[in-house]
């Protein structure tokens, strides 16, 4: 078992990396009071839901059962979770568990901060990209259709429980979406765990358990130590966001069809690696390896058909990480290290767009 701590100015949490965690892992110290209530959607429900109702077994445990993707990231299916709770007579001693990938992470996380001004969250991620990412750090919300996540807040867990035996039931294209997060991580920080996944690829892609906690363990470490020192988002935390500028819009653009959030950020990624590069940051030899590691991984680097540069331009003017009508694009100085940029003009933007249409 791994454990890594998150600690803010006003919360202490708690992230475990357990294989089959959810079958033998105590969670009786996180809740305070009887009532728990787990979320989940129906394709992780049908998988897991019996499972960690069983982990639950000292409470009063209820669940509800919401449908599966991300266009059900909305005010209107957050609403069906307030109606149910409120039906249920549940109040702000009620524990909401998150069971499942990065979608329902965020919504039940936005429902726990919203719902009677806010009660207990546990996140229990069944997906890598919600295991190193979205499950860890507190941000969470819902879509608009005229961006993703535009609607939100910040609301921390009282425990992360990552059972990564869940990855062995996740569609080999959802992992390497989770995959993206991952390589994400080491392009901002760490050029060794750039290195370690390039050499243990084969090991990590047939999910050998070791390598795959080791990634999951190093992505949580960094993301605890980026967000134990901004956790608001106001300095370093923005670096995290290497790659959704654009991941983002191609997803608005898509209607968040057809499209995993993992595969925008892959293209996202390569977008803003080729952007460092011509702009001068970044030598060619690196983003070199890094369009390789990409394609290395069979993941995606072109803008999908059908996606509209017009469309990708109207987006990104909405992507929430502009500050002052300015876009924020995180670039690289090279592999491991980034920055902040507010410099790219809307021309370039577009001009560069029309030559990663595929």
């Amino acid at each position: 078992m791994k454990k890594v701590n998150l600690k803010t100015s006003s919360n202490n949490i708690t992230i475990i990396i357990e294989n089959n965690a959810i079958k033998k892992f105590d969670v009786s110290k996180y809740i305070k009071n009887k009532d728990v209530v787990i979320i989940t959607n129906t394709t992780v429900g049908r998988l897991y839901l019996k499972q960690v109702n069983r982990l639950f077994k000292d409470f009063n445990v209820n669940s509800l059962i919401l449908p599966d993707g991300e266009r059900y990231k909305t005010t209107q299916t957050l609403e069906k979770v307030y109606n149910f709770l409120l039906k249920n007579r549940y109040d702000r001693s009620v524990t909401l568990v998150a069971l499942g990938g990065g979608v329902i992470g965020d919504l039940v996380a936005f429902a726990a901060d919203t719902f009677m001004r806010g009660v207990p969250l546990i996140h229990i991620p069944t997906t890598l990209l919600a295991q190193v990412d979205s499950s860890i750090g507190g941000k969470c919300g819902v879509n608009h259709p005229l961006g993703k996540n535009l609607i939100g807040s910040f609301k921390h867990p009282k425990l992360v429980l990552i059972d990564t035996n869940t990855l062995k039931t996740l569609p080999k294209k959802e992992f390497m979406a989770g995959m993206a997060e991952v390589i994400k991580y080491a392009l901002i920080k760490n050029k060794k765990f750039f290195n370690y996944i390039n050499k243990n690829s084969e090991k990590i892609l047939s999910l050998n358990d070791e390598d795959i906690i080791k990634i999951v363990h190093t992505c949580a470490t960094i993301k605890a130590q980026v967000v134990t020192e901004d956790e608001l988002e106001n300095g370093i935390r923005a670096l995290l966001n290497f790659g959704h500028t654009f991941g983002h819009a191609i997803e608005a653009s898509k209607n968040y069809k057809g499209i995993l959030h993992g595969e925008a950020v892959s293209i996202g990624m390569n977008i803003a690696s080729a952007i460092s590069a011509d702009q001068g940051y970044l030598n060619h030899e690196e983003y070199c390896e890094i369009e390789d590691m990409l394609n290395t991984m069979n993941m995606p680097t072109m803008i999908p058909k059908g996606v509209n540069v017009l469309s990708l331009m109207k987006h990104l003017n909405h992507d929430k990480k502009k500050i002052s009508g300015k876009n924020r694009f995180i670039l690289l100085n090279e592999i491991g290290s980034a920055f902040i940029d507010d410099k790219i003009n809307d021309k370039y933007l577009l001009d560069l767009s029309k030559n990663f249409i595929s």
